[in-house]
């Protein structure tokens, strides 16, 4: 089985290669493959070397490339705690990756790692293991493209917010022009349907922290 077979089989949230990726002597046998990193919110991860594996320890992190023919930045993907993302393993992109809040990565060198998975009797269950989150999060991607405008915003907010027991608590990082990018719609569009929110009462203000009622689920939008 070749690389490039395996990265299109491992890429997204392979649970057991996190396990792989924390064990201890792993890490003692292979010291100068990997490094962390702390970013700041709306910090950018500066990576040096090509073909890494970047594992989010806390945090999230947008992943997002520059489209050359409509020289605009794209939102690729948002990658949250214990995904492993595939960075230039096998061919080159123009991508980056920018902390959405405080974010932690472990830095790993793909080659290293591929090679060391390789090699362990598992490794068959750990494909079929990212297959299965391959599918799922294929069939919860295609059903947020037949979502209306209003839907994709509070799925959006629900998911980079923190659920309490008023609803859930939107970071200030999550502002109309980064639901834009992610829904795919305009920021004009964006920043009036939050409007909408705050003056039907879906979008409240608890000690200065904006918070999307749990009503918002079944509320019809």
């Amino acid at each position: 089985m070749d690389f490039l077979t395996v990265h299109g089989l491992l890429l997204r949230e392979p649970n057991l290669l996190v396990s792989l990726l924390q064990k201890n002597n792993w890490k003692r046998r292979h010291k100068s493959y990997h490094y962390i990193e702390i970013l700041e919110n709306g910090q950018k991860a500066l990576l040096d070397e090509p073909g890494s594996i970047i594992h989010i320890i806390e945090g999230q992190l947008l992943q997002q490339f520059s489209n050359a023919q409509s020289e605009k930045d794209m939102i690729n993907a948002i990658w949250t705690k214990d995904d492993c993302v595939f960075h230039n393993v096998f061919q080159p992109g123009n991508y980056e990756y920018i902390a959405l809040g405080d974010v932690k990565l472990e830095i790993y060198d793909a080659k290293a790692v591929l090679q060391e998975i390789s090699q362990h009797p598992f490794f068959p269950d750990l494909l079929v293991d990212a297959m299965k989150k391959l599918e799922e999060n294929f069939f919860q991607y295609s059903k947020m493209l037949t979502k209306g405008t209003d839907e994709r915003i509070t799925d959006m907010i629900r998911k980079l917010s923190k659920k309490g027991k008023e609803g859930y608590h939107i970071p200030k990082f999550v502002n109309y022009v980064l639901l834009a990018k992610c829904c795919q719609i305009t920021p004009r569009t964006v920043k009036g349907k939050l409007k909408d929110l705050e003056k039907s009462n879906q979008i409240i203000k608890i000690e200065n922290n904006r918070v999307l009622r749990f009503e918002t689920i079944t509320s019809g939008l």
